[in-house]
């Protein structure tokens, strides 16, 4: 399913460009007001449902995405045919921007949201005629190279508690971009998918979610919602520390 299935609901989108997370921390950041506006007439808003795709691998990559609310998996095929998820993507987070032609992965929503999609022909075209959108697109590539990194530093760790303790930082600081105190934190990602980015079983996820509540670290105050009690202790956990 894509921007143009049954269940997609286009807005205005100036209704949420005031308070799009894109605005201060995406593909909107830091440009003059009137290349805001030349994107903001450019772009439409589709709310998509939980589970739904944004794109799936091999669609022609003819548009790309900012995710306004929410939170998105991407996931790749293996030789084998099993997926793989490859990465998470938070609001204010460009999705979809490629040098191919077809998109290498899926992008699955986790959650009911809101992505804000323009046409790649469009963007491309803009930000050959102004210097704000091209820099700003190499800065969120760049972003995006060094979230990879912090993915295969992730999965480096010797442990499953540093692993998860290191999702959990991932969380928090993509909390903070959006002006969030990085403390109680929207978890809608299931243990399984947590398992499957990390390269870890279910039950090793919910082993240490239960080590972690028990220690002290966190609490779960309800369901899809994580508060961080210990930060000191997650940070030493997720940089290769033994819990204490």
């Amino acid at each position: 399913m894509g921007p143009s299935a049954p269940l997609s609901v286009r807005q205005n989108l100036a209704a949420l460009c005031g308070s799009c997370a894109g605005s201060f921390r995406g593909l909107c950041h830091g440009l003059e007001e009137q290349d805001q506006h030349v994107l903001s007439d450019a772009s439409s808003l589709i709310r998509l449902p939980a589970r739904g795709a944004v794109f799936r691998e091999g669609d022609r990559a003819n548009a790309v995405f900012t995710l306004v609310d929410g939170a998105a998996k991407l996931l790749r095929t293996l030789p084998d045919g099993r997926q793989q998820i490859i990465g998470f993507r938070f609001p204010g987070d460009l999705i979809g921007y490629t040098a191919r032609d077809r998109y290498p992965c899926d992008a699955e929503l986790v959650c009911n949201a809101t992505v804000c999609r323009i046409d790649r022909g469009k963007l491309e075209a803009m930000s050959r005629g102004c210097s704000g959108i091209s820099h700003r697109l190499l800065e969120l590539c760049a972003e995006d190279l060094a979230t990879a990194q912090e993915q295969l530093a992730a999965m480096a760790q010797r442990s499953s508690e540093g692993r998860v303790a290191a999702f959990l930082l991932m969380l928090r600081d993509a909390a903070r971009r959006n002006g969030a105190s990085g403390t109680e934190l929207a978890l809608p990602m299931t243990r399984a998918d947590i398992g499957d980015y990390l390269g870890l079983t279910i039950e090793s996820v919910s082993r240490v979610f239960a080590g972690f509540r028990r220690a002290g670290l966190l609490q779960e105050p309800m369901r899809g919602t994580v508060r961080l009690l210990d930060m000191p202790e997650i940070e030493s956990l997720a940089s290769g520390g033994s819990a204490h």
